[in-house]
């Protein structure tokens, strides 16, 4: 700023010096031309004078004399107007000389200033780019660790396919009822993920999931395993309550081998409960009864052909059943047996083989699904 302010303040001191030199040029021509013309009006006159009488000629001498005089006042006029002239363009060139000095030193510092901005930027950008460089280093250090670790990653990977397809074929010689399952939930996962060949090979993925079936139908029946016990102890006192327990769980598996003779037996005892107290109810409304009379149903009797008088002795029997002692177990008498028959067992127990053969391999709990198929 203070530069550009010293160059506008030069040029304008050297328009003004230029202004003040063309006017006292012009003035000095003015004169000259003035003086000239006096000069040539005074030749015209002289030559006149050479014809004019003697008695003009003092008159003449004192015009020439005054004009003489006059021309003395004009050029001294004109030298103080030069010395003017002089001394402005005197002051006029020292003041140009102090402006070309501040404009030196200016320039010199504007100089020195652009060079010391110019070193700061030069040293800036040394440090910068050392900096970058250091920057691109360690850049290249850490994407040669990412690579090392991906490439580690990726081996672990296949490791961990490998090992989960090897516990897969473990886990189905284990377990080969599981089998089916696990090809549907495989399906499924196939499915949800829109593949294009369901029946192509099995990835790892596809390993994975099976194995999470098998393991999950592992834990439920080690938790049913668990229970096992404590439902046969309950069992066991359900069906001979008053008895002692056997004191091992082999014990207590055989005798449940009789189960089903068990709750026949208790079906009798519930008959022979009902009976007695449909004949208590009878017997407390009619004291006379005789029992001995009733040693078997009466065919075609009322209560058995006509339909409401049927309905009508259901009813009240139905709403007599909670006189039966149908929870206390009641032997047959010494001279009657049970009529249980041996076919009825074995037939109970081929059943309970067959049925043992196809039943369905449990389901994982809610919640513990196979895991989701991991996003790239």
């Amino acid at each position: 700023m203070r530069l550009k302010r010293s160059v506008r303040e030069l040029d304008n001191a050297w328009h003004d010096a230029t202004n003040n030199m063309v006017s006292t040029a012009e003035a000095r021509r003015h004169l000259f031309e003035e003086l000239l013309w006096e000069h040539r009006d005074l030749a015209e006159a002289h030559s006149k004078c050479q014809a004019i009488p003697e008695a003009s000629l003092e008159a003449l001498k004192t015009q020439v004399a005054k004009l003489q005089e006059e021309k003395e006042q004009l050029i001294k006029e004109h030298r103080k107007v030069l010395d003017a002239q002089e001394l402005y363009s005197k002051g006029l060139k020292d003041q140009l000389i102090q402006l070309g000095l501040k404009h030196n030193e200016a320039l010199k510092a504007a100089q020195a200033a652009a060079e010391a901005k110019l070193n700061e930027a030069l040293e800036d950008a040394n440090n910068s780019t050392v900096v970058l460089r250091a920057e691109l280093e360690e850049g290249a250090k850490a994407r040669k660790a990412a690579e090392d670790q991906a490439a580690r990653l990726e081996g672990e990977k296949k490791e961990y396919d490998q090992l989960v397809m090897q516990t897969d074929a473990l886990a189905l010689r284990l377990f080969p009822d599981s089998q089916l399952f696990a090809q549907k939930k495989v399906a499924e996962r196939r499915i949800q993920q829109k593949y294009q060949n369901l029946d192509a090979p099995w990835d790892p993925y596809d390993h994975l999931v099976a194995l999470s079936t098998w393991v999950s139908h592992m834990r439920a029946v080690d938790r049913n395993l668990a229970d096992l016990p404590d439902v046969a102890i309950h069992l066991f006192k359900v069906l001979w309550p008053g008895e002692e327990v056997p004191t091992n769980l082999s014990l207590t598996s055989e005798c449940l081998k009789n189960a089903g003779r068990r709750i026949r037996e208790w079906q009798c005892s519930a008959a022979r409960a009902g009976a007695d107290a449909a004949l208590r109810v009878a017997c407390s409304w009619y004291e006379e009864l005789d029992l001995d009379a009733l040693l078997g149903v009466r065919e075609n009797a009322p209560t058995d052909t006509d339909p409401v008088l049927t309905a009508k002795r259901q009813d009240r029997a139905y709403r007599i059943d909670e006189y039966a002692q149908v929870r206390t177990f009641i032997p047959p008498p010494s001279d009657i047996n049970d009529y249980l028959s041996d076919e009825e067992e074995e037939e109970d127990v081929e059943g309970e083989d067959a049925g043992a053969g196809d039943a369905p391999p449990e389901a994982p709990e809610a919640g513990a699904a196979p895991p989701s198929t991991p996003v790239a």
